[in-house]
């Protein structure tokens, strides 16, 4: 008698129900006729009992019952696959991991003599520390070509790049203010440490204005692109982020800005407290908060803040967020060009975790399956088709 050949769909459930220890006798028996269909699915199984990441994310969804909410999905599926998770967000947190995994069944268990998918065929490997340093002189620096040097002290300059970090030494300040340029390209992040502590984490295609030393009344930065900021606190010196026209003003405190061109502006406050100005107008953000550049001004919501600085701890976090504006995000971290085919596929909405140090095939992976798209690579340019 032969055992009964399950979908990634059916494993991915078993599965999921097993570790969180919420699987009946039917259902346990099930997984263990699966498991002992071949070697490679009990050391898969047990990889994703190892997998602290899937262990963390099986807690926060200990409410939700995966049988009953794939049904719903299966039947909401057979009527529309437009706007998926937008459609099913009562259901989009077991859903977005219920199909990692079973994308994830389905990379591993398949057959060597299946075709590759394509987006399998180009390898576009993640991101990496990489800048550019731009002295007052116009004199360019290069330093990712001193990752392999611990700490190297740039001449004359009161700096040090160990090839992720740059770092301006207090104890070394300058009487005078140079002002110097951090540019982070497409496929490339940095983290910097300015002379008063403060320190910022710079997105790809990011680039940052500073003076090397603080010197009068006020700290001032002007941004392009996004960074994270933890600004050291100084009651006498408010710390400045101009972003094009718009002020954001803090004593000391933790935010993000995100102010890419053609892109609307947002601030994001994880704590402490900033004032906003733009266009006359100023605006108070507290903590859990973020302030969103609109036609008539600054709008602000209350907003789950892991959603907008997972990028800086190895993590894409979306929630309920348009297909278009994540595969922006992803373009400039893989450093590959979009291209969607269809119209309406921006504005799907997905809800996902996504792995930030993957190769994008993986990721593009999971993404095919929660949102209902196909992906096509062509070198170093991604094509994404709704699935009709």
């Amino acid at each position: 008698m032969t055992s009964k050949k399950y979908t990634p769909q059916e494993v991915a459930r078993l599965i999921l129900r097993n570790l969180k220890k919420q699987s009946t006798q039917e259902e346990t028996k099930a997984l263990e006729e699966w498991l002992q269909e071949c070697h490679a699915n009990r050391q898969f199984y047990e990889s994703l009992q190892r997998h602290a990441y899937f262990e963390a994310q099986l807690q926060e969804y200990l409410n939700y019952d995966s049988r009953q909410d794939w049904k719903l999905v299966k039947q909401r599926i057979r009527r529309s696959k437009r706007h998926l998770l937008y459609r099913l967000l009562p259901y989009a947190a077991i859903l977005v991991l219920f199909l990692a995994v079973a994308a994830i069944i389905r990379y591993k268990t398949m057959p060597t003599s299946s075709p590759v998918p394509k987006v399998a065929q180009t390898v576009l490997s993640p991101g990496s520390s990489k800048a550019l340093l731009i002295l007052e002189n116009g004199e360019s620096i290069d330093l990712t070509s001193l990752s392999d040097s611990t700490n190297q002290t740039l001449a004359a300059e009161n700096v040090r790049n160990s090839g992720k970090t740059l770092t301006y030494d207090k104890s070394r300040e300058q009487q005078t203010s140079r002002l110097h340029t951090l540019r982070i390209p497409r496929g490339g992040e940095f983290e910097l440490i300015l002379s008063d502590g403060t320190k910022v984490w710079l997105n790809a295609e990011t680039e940052l204005t500073y003076p090397a030393t603080f010197t009068g009344q006020q700290r001032q930065v002007l941004l392009k692109g996004e960074a994270y900021f933890e600004v050291a606190h100084d009651a006498t010196r408010p710390f400045h982020v101009m972003a094009n026209d718009m002020d954001i003003q803090v004593l000391g405190t933790s935010f993000n800005i995100s102010a890419y061109p053609d892109s609307k502006r947002q601030t994001t406050l994880v704590e402490g407290q900033v004032s906003i100005s733009l266009g006359g107008r100023h605006t108070i953000l507290h903590p859990g908060e973020q302030a969103t550049e609109t036609p008539s001004g600054l709008e602000v919501r209350k907003v789950n803040v892991i959603n907008y600085t997972s990028w800086r701890e190895r993590r894409f976090i979306y929630e309920d967020k348009l297909l278009g504006e994540v595969m922006e995000d992803l373009g400039r971290w893989y450093n590959v060009n979009i291209f969607i085919a269809n119209e309406e596929v921006y504005d799907y909405h997905l809800t996902a975790n996504l792995p930030k140090y993957e190769n994008m095939d993986k990721v593009l992976e999971i993404i095919k399956y929660a949102a209902g798209v196909q992906f096509e690579v062509n070198n170093r340019t991604v094509i994404v088709r709704a699935d009709r």
